[in-house]
């Protein structure tokens, strides 16, 4: 009868962990303690107490669902080498803002020696043909397009560690914007290039800067079409770095 219900239970304890890990191995703790608790509760109905406890001790599981996950580990085999796998295999994606957890995490840069960093960037906006002359002709009611996009890439390339979460906050020597329309295709073309000598890349500063002053065309002309689209914005280029420079598509 013992064995019976031991093979039950071992049955409903690899469906709750193969649940939790198909979400993947961030969520695994919540996931897994959420399906437990249920069968903590039937192997107590059955048993007269809890799993991983004895008669006389008091060793219930945690009432946390990420706790109770966590505790689960050292009763049901095959949970904690499964977690292993899942972090050898996040390690080996060499994902720097990843841990061997699959935990999001800011790069330490520390140890790392200061180099003069330089990235390029590129987005395009195209145009409706009348939108397009209005901007050509500077006739859009906002104002000047092309000047206020421009401003608003260097700002927000300055902005970048503000706006995601993980980069490190740069000391940027130089940060340039260009906005040059391209009548047959009616299309505005911003590039930037953004600048620093430190301990990490500037790449999101450059592809911010580039995206922001794209955004900021489109806020510019949506007055006069709501089809205009922000297309291709790219890394044309870095410099700098351990892990050496890099050229994209033009």
């Amino acid at each position: 009868m013992l064995r019976a219900m031991g093979r039950v239970f071992e049955h409903r304890m690899a469906s709750v962990t193969s649940s939790a890990s198909s979400n993947g191995s961030s969520n695994f703790c919540s996931t897994t303690g959420s399906g437990i608790k249920e069968i903590n509760e039937e192997f107590e109905e059955f048993f007269g107490q809890k799993l991983g406890t004895s008669g006389t001790e008091d060793k219930s599981l945690p009432s946390g669902e990420a706790e109770a996950g966590a505790q689960w580990r050292q009763y049901v085999p095959g949970v904690a080498e499964a977690e292993e796998r899942r972090a050898d295999h996040v390690s080996e994606s060499n994902l720097t803002h990843v841990d061997r957890r699959g935990e999001c995490s800011m790069v330490d840069v520390g140890g790392k020696p200061e180099t003069e960093r330089v990235a390029r960037a590129r987005a395009r906006v195209a145009l409706e043909p009348h939108a397009f002359d209005l901007v050509a002709s500077d006739k859009m009611k906002k104002g000047s397009v092309l000047s206020v996009a421009q401003l608003a890439g260097i700002q927000a390339a300055k902005k970048t560690s503000d706006l995601i979460p993980l980069c490190h906050n740069l000391f940027l020597s130089h940060v340039g914007v260009t906005c040059a329309l391209r009548p047959e295709t009616s299309t505005v073309e911003i590039n930037s290039v953004a600048r620093t000598t430190g301990r990490t890349g500037v790449e999101m500063e450059a592809l911010t800067a580039c995206t922001v002053a794209a955004l900021t065309v489109y806020d510019m002309c949506k007055a006069a079409s709501k089809a205009t689209r922000i297309e291709d914005v790219v890394l044309l280029s870095k410099s700098g770095g351990k892990s050496g420079d890099f050229h994209g598509a033009v």
